[in-house]
């Protein structure tokens, strides 16, 4: 019998999703970004959602 996802699990996968969505539209900008300044913030940004991805459960 296949095993049941609990809310808990169910909301964890969707968080995993979002950061992995999140990260890829960061990186798709980083690598298109020509300005010192902007570079720095979205790299504050994809650590920010890396930290975020590692520190969950599902991560």
């Amino acid at each position: 019998m296949a095993k049941q996802n609990t809310p808990v699990e169910e909301q964890e996968v969707r968080m995993g999703r979002r950061v992995n969505r999140r990260v890829s539209v960061l990186l798709a900008e980083i690598e298109k970004e020509e300005i010192p300044d902007r570079l720095l913030e979205l790299a504050r940004e994809l650590q920010k959602a890396l930290n975020e991805k590692m520190g969950s459960p599902a991560g």
